[in-house]
């Protein structure tokens, strides 16, 4: 969901968009000025979010993490994290690009890299700051695949894709302890083969004890292992993946709650709400009304 963009267009008194809102399946892009008052309440994307600010500062609270954000830092976000912002200083300049996690995970296919949005252990950070020579890099990169998304010229998808490899590449050359995974075991890739799995079939049944049998594990050290490597328990990934997949039914489509809890792996009504509201704050039918009437 997107800050009140209105088809590229100027927002008066508060910000100024370029950028574009046809949504395409893969990848969507925006540059945006913020000149006064911006705050956002806690909200989602069912998307990997990547936040490259320019100039401002502002607080951002990610899950339970806190950070002050200042011009060159860049940040990233999963589709299970909630977060908040809050500008502090003006004006307010970034880029932010949302990416269908599935497909990035596709064309990446590289748990080291993707544990930027994967993994989330204790230690892990949200944001980056970057050296005066990595801005230049990243601001051009940010406008080329502005321009790509924008003009859509044949293989524009493929330029896109490369735009993004490129960035996380750079970031892995130039700052490889930021990364939650730094080497990659046998282990390792299991656990990225379980997410995978989990992530694919969440909406169906599943449990700790078959994805072990599946992946010939011992179910134990398939939980140790999952938590250390994730962030998550098996039970917490499998919940976060099932509310993702509701909140994207809730927003898309008018099913009745019970037919949305249902479809996203939840069987009965009751747990599904109870479920929805201890990770999200609110019930199913309170984030529809919310999300839509508010259109970010």
């Amino acid at each position: 969901m997107f800050e009140n963009i209105n088809n590229g267009n100027f927002d008066l008194n508060t910000k100024t968009s370029i950028g574009m809102r046809s949504n395409p399946d893969f990848v969507d892009i925006v540059y945006m000025e913020s000149l006064s008052g911006l705050e956002m309440e806690t909200h989602f994307h069912n998307s990997y979010e990547i936040i490259y600010v320019l100039e401002g500062t502002a607080q951002f609270r990610i899950d339970n993490k806190a950070y002050s954000i200042m011009p060159g830092s860049i940040i990233f976000i999963n589709n299970l994290e909630n977060h908040y912002l809050k500008v502090k200083s003006y004006p307010y300049r970034r880029y932010f690009i949302l990416i269908d996690p599935l497909w990035f995970q596709t064309v990446i296919n590289d748990p080291i890299l993707l544990s930027l949005f994967k993994n989330r252990p204790s230690h892990f950070k949200h944001t980056m700051s970057l050296n005066k020579r990595m801005r230049d890099l990243f601001t051009e990169q940010f406008g080329e695949i502005l321009t790509e998304v924008k003009n859509k010229e044949i293989y524009w998808e493929l330029a896109v894709e490369s735009h993004l490899k490129r960035l996380l590449v750079l970031l892995y050359r130039n700052y490889r302890d930021a990364f939650p995974l730094i080497s990659y075991t046998k282990p390792m890739e299991t656990i990225f083969q379980v997410q995978k799995y989990i992530e694919e079939n969440c909406t169906g049944e599943i449990s700790l004890e078959k994805v072990s049998k599946l992946f010939y594990i011992d179910k134990y050290y398939l939980s140790r292992l999952f938590k250390e490597t994730t962030g998550f328990t098996f039970k917490e990934y499998l919940i976060l993946q099932r509310i993702s997949k509701a909140k994207e039914r809730l927003f898309y489509t008018n099913d009745t709650v019970t037919k949305v809890g249902s479809d996203s792996g939840f069987n009965n009504v009751n747990h599904f709400i109870r479920i929805f509201k201890k990770y999200t704050g609110i019930t199913p039918l309170q984030y529809r009304l919310k999300n839509r009437n508010c259109i970010k």
